[in-house]
């Protein structure tokens, strides 16, 4: 009985130990209530920037436009080809630019990412919003009468053509940004320094691809909105210069957030030292 007693010991020291060993190597575990905090943050791009680009949207697409469709007698079948291609590039912008690849709805192992809705609408978008632009031009220019308001002729044709620059820009630079993840992710290079100059010219693309469509948005698609809504005031195209700043403000503010993710995204993958406004004002 004696022994009996020392062997159950012994067995159960050693179950201790191996016990005391697993909860000292074990990693920490996972706060997953914070986690799941995390996924239902507001996300940087639902900003007042956004907000403010979207209303001008909403009122352009759902307001103003159908009013002047309904009072036209006539309308020529190519517009409505036009309508198509240019409320989906517009309503491709509001979708994009809020909901980007590193968006997740839900929580946990079950999120799903919003990255494959925003690439396939991206795509289609861009090729709907050259449908658009080309059935835009031959109606301002061959169809209508241009010279009955040159002015607004031209600002819409050029504001057509920033749309168009601004998306193969766009378009562009996200393919560069991709060849050279492809290119990274093979292990392409040569050192250390090899990879840290893909790595920023990475960035750089992926920030002048949302710089480009954040542009095409409150630019491209804004000034034409705003034309519109300067149209009935006495005067109201003297104020566009001001307008254009407000819009300028607007594509900055939203694109800071974007742009400063990456750039914090990276410099904690090298483990430097993250500094936010945030913390600043903690400390």
């Amino acid at each position: 009985n004696d022994q009996d007693t020392k062997n159950n010991n012994r067995h159960t020291m050693f179950a201790d130990n191996e016990n005391n060993h697993d909860e000292r190597f074990l990693p920490p575990p996972a706060n997953n209530n914070n986690d799941d905090n995390k996924k239902y943050n507001i996300p940087p791009t639902l900003n007042i920037s956004w907000f403010m680009a979207t209303t001008l949207c909403i009122w352009f697409l759902f307001i103003h436009a159908p009013f002047v469709l309904i009072a036209q007698q006539k309308i020529d079948p190519l517009l409505y080809i036009h309508l198509f291609g240019a409320y989906s590039i517009y309503l491709t912008c509001v979708h994009n630019t809020l909901l980007t690849p590193s968006t997740t709805f839900g929580c946990g192992e079950k999120g799903t990412t919003a990255r494959p809705f925003h690439i396939w609408i991206g795509r289609v978008g861009l090729i709907l919003g050259v449908i658009g632009f080309i059935t835009g031009f031959i109606l301002t220019w061959f169809v209508l009468e241009p010279l009955n308001d040159l002015g607004f002729s031209i600002g819409i044709s050029f504001g057509g053509i920033i749309q168009m620059i601004l998306q193969y820009n766009g378009y562009r630079a996200i393919k560069h940004f991709q060849n050279i993840k492809a290119q990274i992710e093979a292990s392409d290079y040569n050192n250390q320094e090899e990879l840290l100059a893909l790595q920023e010219e990475q960035d750089q693309h992926l920030s002048h691809h949302i710089l480009c469509m954040i542009n095409l948005f409150v630019f491209a698609c804004g000034v034409p909105a705003l034309i519109r809504v300067m149209a009935p005031i006495k005067g109201g195209f003297g104020w566009l210069p001001i307008f254009i700043g407000v819009l300028y403000v607007i594509a900055h503010y939203m694109s800071k957030p974007l742009v400063q993710k990456i750039k914090t995204k990276r410099d904690r993958e090298r483990g430097v030292v993250v500094v936010t406004e945030e913390s600043e004002l903690r400390s």
